[in-house]
């Protein structure tokens, strides 16, 4: 009797071991798809507001008149909702970039288009978000960010987001109207450019080519 009391407890240790064994596997594949490209914007970012959406091309989202605004309005709106992420450039200017190969779709975190063109000299990341509160966002998180440098792209209000000079890469928010903002990640790949070596600027250099290609608001 003693001898069948000690083999079923071993048995029960076993099968505890295992199921402890599973679960920290688990846990650690949970984190691993926690994992995001630097830069890119994650759901951490956003955390504390559930998405907002709109219908139609507005100025501003009826959730952004809720009160004062924190972020710069927008004075001749353009509207990027609807847009493709991968043709928000043209062909030519893809060509001007160094880039020969189309860029790679995706839906990004807010449920919306995201293109990703790299090569041995650069990556770009383009990301909309237009069912929100456009820059909005940005300024009422503006403590999560590792840096949060206002700017301005061809008369567009930016915040530069996440520089890394160290590696010379930078995400810039641009709002394009006052409840659509575009997410641009530039990194550097390879030193053949010297404008590279100011990776804001050049992220804000892909803005303006993206906001001369996108018709206005209304």
């Amino acid at each position: 009797m003693k001898t069948t009391l000690l083999r079923g407890n071993k048995r029960m240790r076993m099968r505890h071991l295992r199921v402890v064994v599973a679960l920290t596997a688990t846990g650690f594949a949970m984190a691993g798809c926690a994992t995001s490209t630097p830069g890119t914007p994650t759901a951490a970012d956003h955390a504390t507001n559930s998405p907002t959406t709109t219908s139609g091309p507005t100025n501003r989202s009826s959730s952004a008149n809720a009160g004062p605004s924190l972020a710069p309005r927008v004075a001749n709106p353009k509207n990027l909702r609807g847009q493709d992420a991968c043709q928000l450039l043209t062909p030519q200017q893809q060509t001007q970039l160094t880039f020969t190969q189309p860029g790679k779709k995706g839906t990004s975190i807010f449920g919306e288009p995201e293109c990703d063109w790299s090569n041995g000299n650069l990556r770009i990341y383009l990301a909309l978000d237009t069912k929100r509160r456009g820059l909005e966002e940005t300024y009422l998180r503006k403590e999560r960010f590792p840096d949060f440098t206002p700017s301005t792209v061809a008369g567009y209000p930016a915040v530069r987001t996440g520089l890394n000079d160290k590696i010379k890469s930078c995400r810039v928010d641009l709002g394009v109207a006052d409840d659509q903002v575009l997410y641009i990640n530039f990194d550097r790949n390879s030193r053949t450019n010297p404008e590279y070596e100011d990776p804001c600027g050049f992220a804000e250099k892909v803005g303006k080519m993206v906001l001369d290609n996108l018709p206005p608001a209304g």
